[in-house]
């Protein structure tokens, strides 16, 4: 009797236990409920950082368009998650990130909980660089020349004291001689809106572009002699009050030579007038807004750029030109396969007499290439140009490379199958002669495919063809850094 009444008071104990804990967990499972989906906002209480060893906390959470104590809407608040992991990605200081919110104990506080993968920051690595504009041009125009090949060392620190500063020492020989030296720190005031840039640099050739016919460059080499010499100086103050708007304010100083053949023979209106050198400081103020997702290869959102850049400061100065430019870039996704790209932007400069030929580059040189016109370029005052992308997503995995790549072993990799159309102009008043492309109306289109590895090396295989006839396949890469 008695060991069959205590066991029955064992049994009732343990199930008066078992049923306390079955309340105690259906309390907490409607607590984390009421949470996420009693209110039609969640709050915030702590923001936790994990792997960050050498990035310094504050530089990420300057990033984010929230902070701990923040309450965020619920019906967006997976789209605000990812649309802040992308903006601590657009550093360039992570080679991978994952962000999710969750509970913490005790009570219902939330915390968003951020996860990053640090990229290598120091790169003592050889340099072995293509001197020419593009790789089209290399490969093509000069028959994969070796002599056209720069290499040396290129000393690049990219998070030197966890504040994203970057310190870049380059030592390059081959087809240009350049030696440089930058250091660029994005803050350095406690509220993280003000920062600058340091740099010199000085550079020389043996060749040089002295002429454009045919809307092709025309060069002359010495291998003797330098034909053309660089050096600049730079000093620039940039401030970011906002997440999205960056104010730069540059003052530069540049003093170029060119060999006496350029000079007196073949162009005189190579910095005019027939003069070897040319000295001036410049004066720049840039404003950019940038609220695209991911800067390398974007899918939402955009990006206005507007520059005032005055050549010539000082009355001795040997160039005086005035150049205004504005740049808009819009992106818009449709859903998760399809997507666009559209891109435009306008030079105009002052005054309206002739520049130097060396100061009269338009389309083709730097980012404003047309695609289809890669072999081109069409000189001029002022230009204007759009870009249109149409993109289909066809792949977006992740590939397992082992121990092959250091910094993951898993690589991101994307592809996408794309339609374009560029259409640009170029306004030349005083060197159209023996060029067709210039002061006329261009088009080109087609088709092709985009490689996206990591976060931010974009490879693009494209056909394009132009509206004056031709056409041809194009390899374009950009590391993203």
């Amino acid at each position: 009797m008695g060991t069959t009444f205590y066991q029955k008071i064992r049994k009732t104990v343990w199930a008066i236990l078992l049923f306390w804990q079955a309340l105690m967990a259906i309390c907490a499972a409607a607590q984390s409920t009421a949470a996420f989906s009693g209110r039609p906002w969640v709050r915030i209480d702590t923001i936790i950082l994990e792997g960050n060893r050498r990035t310094r906390s504050e530089l990420i959470l300057r990033e984010l368009e929230f902070q701990a104590g923040d309450t965020l809407e619920l019906a967006t608040l997976a789209e605000t998650l990812e649309r802040n992991r992308l903006r601590v990605m657009n550093t360039n200081l992570f080679a991978h990130s994952t962000i999710q919110i969750e509970a913490l104990e005790p009570g219902d506080r939330l915390a968003v909980r951020l996860w990053l993968k640090e990229m290598w920051y120091l790169y003592p690595i050889p340099v072995f660089e293509l001197a020419d504009r593009n790789f089209n041009v290399w490969w093509t125009d000069f028959n994969r020349s070796l002599k056209r090949v720069n290499y040396g060392v290129s000393s690049s620190h990219l998070n030197l004291s966890g504040r994203a500063d970057i310190l870049r020492v380059n030592l390059n020989f081959g087809y240009t001689n350049r030696y440089e030296a930058s250091y660029e720190r994005p803050w350095f005031n406690r509220r993280q809106t003000l920062g600058f840039r340091a740099a010199v640099g000085f550079s020389r050739n043996h060749e040089v572009q002295y002429l454009t016919a045919d809307n092709r460059q025309q060069f002359v080499s010495d291998p003797d002699l330098w034909l053309r010499q660089r050096l600049y100086a730079q000093l620039a103050l940039n401030w970011r009050p906002k997440l999205l708007t960056t104010h730069f304010f540059v003052v530069e100083y540049h003093h170029n030579r060119v060999g006496d053949t350029v000079a007196h023979e073949l162009n005189p209106s190579f910095f005019g007038q027939g003069r070897t050198q040319q000295r001036h400081f410049s004066a720049i103020y840039r404003v950019v807004t940038d609220a695209r997702d991911a800067r390398p290869y974007p899918l939402k959102g955009w990006l206005t750029a507007l520059e005032l850049r005055q050549n010539g400061l000082l009355p001795s100065d040997d160039l005086h030109l005035l150049r205004l430019s504005a740049e808009v870039r819009y992106y818009h996704s449709w859903n998760r396969r399809w997507s666009v790209e559209l891109m435009a932007k306008v030079r105009i400069s002052a005054p309206r007499r002739q520049p130097p030929f060396y100061n009269n580059q338009a389309l083709g040189y730097g980012n404003d290439v047309l695609r289809g016109y890669e072999f081109f370029v069409v000189d001029g005052l002022d230009f204007g140009m759009q870009r249109t992308t149409l993109r289909f997503r066809l792949l977006d995995e992740y590939l397992y490379v082992g121990k092959w790549v250091p910094l993951a072993k898993h690589l991101p990799i994307r592809t996408f199958f794309a339609l374009h159309h560029d259409a640009g102009y170029a306004n030349d008043p005083f060197f159209a002669a023996n060029n067709p492309f210039n002061n006329r109306l261009l088009r080109g289109y087609g088709f092709g495919m985009h490689l996206i590895l990591f976060y931010n090396s974009v490879i693009r295989f494209e056909w394009s063809w132009r509206n004056t006839g031709g056409g041809g396949f194009y390899i374009n890469y950009n590391s993203g850094f």
